[in-house]
């Protein structure tokens, strides 16, 4: 079938939306037609390199749609079903599935990670016939995309926009803040980062019980939006050193019991201990580019017993978190529809992507029609 894609051809160049022909789903696959996807920083990280991706590629790892076909021997969902779609799939049987860290799952990564399907082959070839890679064998920057069942996770009835950020940005920050750092209530937590990741990681504070939430962004603009969600304070600062002498002062010099950086820049991740009170927890979230390194005080580090740790994808159970966190959203907890600042058609992509890089919205969507 034919569909619309954002193609990456080169690194630092500018996405294209092209007409591409994709394949039918194979053994364990399932055709999506998709309905919203996420603008996300990692999608960034391939254009500028900073990730390195076989190219030309479909980008696009945060999105949501509709089954519309299935492959053979898929079984546990039909045609119809409303799937949230998840970019680290787990196999359910290796060490790190046995021991309940399905997010660790590294059975497909060496192929997902070089642009393939779980078996190793592509589905996707542009209008010269050359075949195009993958983005985690999900590729949601595409009106269409051939998915493993096992990358699916079947929601409840709410919004596609709302199921395709749940399927990256809001699990990440969320998890990160209840799986990984299980911040306990009545905790004072700091947070660098005011976009997607940050908020989601609010989010996460705010259902913790956290009574102290203090956001750093270098953005003005994103004050209001950060209290809106619930930080009780918002450092606007781009000097990750200034931030921490705030954090402290405001603290009587005792620092924060957790500390997230939602960044992911080493200039960040260099600080994060300076913030913490004795025995506090500084959990890295946003990824930085590849071969990023910091430096801590070793000292600083033993004599207060300090915990440096890093979360991937909300150190997340996608089957059971997805599900969760959408039934949160519907109870009234988990308000991940004011995320959504702004909605882009798929020819906009470029555009979405500069408006993510400003700093000024809380999370992009592309809505597909």
């Amino acid at each position: 079938m034919q569909i619309d894609a954002a193609v990456l051809r080169a690194v630092n160049a500018p996405l294209s939306v092209e007409s591409l022909t994709l394949a039918p789903p194979r053994e364990g696959e399932v055709l999506i037609e998709m309905k919203a996807s996420g603008v996300c920083h990692s999608d960034w990280h391939c254009v500028t390199g900073d990730s390195v991706i076989d190219l030309p590629a479909v980008l696009g790892h945060e999105g949501s749609g509709v089954v519309v076909e299935l492959g053979p021997g898929v079984t546990g969902l039909s045609v119809g079903d409303h799937v949230a779609l998840s970019w680290i799939p787990a196999c359910g049987a290796c060490r790190e599935c046995d021991r309940g860290l399905p997010n660790l799952c590294q059975t497909h990564l060496p192929n997902l990670w070089a642009g393939l399907m779980p078996d190793g082959t592509r589905r996707m070839v542009d209008a010269s016939g050359d075949p195009v890679f993958h983005l985690a064998a999900i590729s949601t920057w595409a009106t269409h995309s051939i998915v493993p069942a096992f990358s699916c996770v079947k929601m409840p009835d709410v919004p596609f926009e709302i199921s395709a950020l749940i399927g990256c940005g809001v699990t990440t920050g969320v998890g990160a803040v209840l799986n990984k750092a299980k911040v306990a209530a009545g905790a004072t937590v700091a947070i660098f980062g005011g976009g997607g990741v940050g908020l989601s990681t609010v989010m996460g504070a705010v259902l913790a019980g956290a009574s102290r939430i203090m956001v750093v962004d270098r953005n003005p603009d994103k004050d209001a939006m950060c209290r809106s969600f619930g930080a009780t304070d918002v450092v606007i600062t781009d000097d990750p050193t200034d931030a921490v002498s705030t954090i402290r002062e405001a603290t009587d010099g005792r620092g924060v019991d957790y500390v997230f950086d939602a960044v992911g820049l080493a200039a960040i991740e260099s600080v994060l201990l300076d913030c913490l009170a004795p025995a506090g927890t500084a959990v890295l979230v946003g990824i930085p580019s590849t071969g990023t390194a910091f430096e801590v005080d070793a000292a600083e580090f033993i004599r207060r017993e300090k915990v440096l740790t890093g979360s991937i994808f909300g150190s997340a159970d996608t089957a059971r978190d997805f599900v969760d966190y959408a039934q949160r959203y519907l109870d009234g907890r988990l308000p991940i529809d004011r995320l959504v600042t702004e909605r882009y058609r798929l020819d906009e992509i470029n555009e979405a992507c500069d408006a993510m890089l400003t700093g000024g919205v809380g999370r992009g969507v592309i809505v597909f029609d």
